[in-house]
């Protein structure tokens, strides 16, 4: 079963900013993103949008993202991504009904992939920080299912309420929620997020990965 996030972190989604990606210990580039809610209870739909732009030992990063989901526990509909740099692709997924149907684009042509998802599952997609919101104000301890959508899949993930931790950022110390999300099948993540839900800092240590807002939202 699981835990309800606090109240004051499932009303007013609006966000926006950047985050600093570091892997390895070095600048690597950012992430940019806008969250804005429309409507509210079960009338709500928030749209989410992303841009990450990276410079890794392996290559370039770039992806732009769309989410939207609907309802008050935000329960995702559709998803869409870009990927540039030599292998471009396209994807574009229509969520419900118990599945995930994706079409995916490339130079190549097109091909169209289906898998089975949980009717209370949510996106975290690979290396996209802003999409813990919609983890922390769904669940602050226990399990729940996460789609990855470029991976064609769903797992489950074990979420762990670890505290409050003091957190600088832009030169100054806030405190912070911490929740520990771990994958039945992948790498342990560090999430810290304000008392509204909002992501201010992720951490994957096993990808020496670190995402951390440029300045604190307002």
């Amino acid at each position: 079963m699981l835990a309800v996030a606090p109240t004051q972190a499932q009303v007013g989604a609006s966000d926006e900013g950047t985050f600093e990606v570091l892997v390895g210990g070095r600048a690597a580039g950012t992430e940019q993103f806008q969250l804005q809610q429309s409507g509210g209870g079960s009338g709500s739909q928030i749209i989410s949008s992303g841009r990450v732009q990276l410079v890794v030992p392996t290559g370039t990063v770039d992806l732009a993202t769309r989410l939207q989901t609907s309802g008050f526990q935000a329960i995702p509909v559709s998803y869409e991504v870009s990927v540039g740099g030599t292998s471009p692709r396209r994807m574009v997924c229509t969520i419900g009904g118990g599945r995930v149907t994706a079409s995916i684009a490339t130079p190549s042509g097109e091909q169209m992939r289906e898998f089975i998802a949980s009717s209370d599952a949510i996106v975290l997609d690979d290396g996209i920080a802003h999409h813990y919101y919609f983890l922390a104000r769904r669940i602050r301890d226990g399990r729940i299912p996460i789609i990855i959508p470029r991976e064609n899949r769903q797992v489950m993930a074990t979420v762990r309420d670890a505290g409050f931790d003091q957190v600088t950022v832009d030169g100054a110390q806030v405190p912070l929620y911490h929740l520990e999300v771990q994958p039945d099948d992948g790498d342990l993540r560090h999430v810290w997020v304000d008392d509204l839900g909002r992501v201010i800092r992720v951490e994957v240590p096993a990808r020496a990965y670190v995402a951390m807002r440029t300045e604190l939202p307002r």
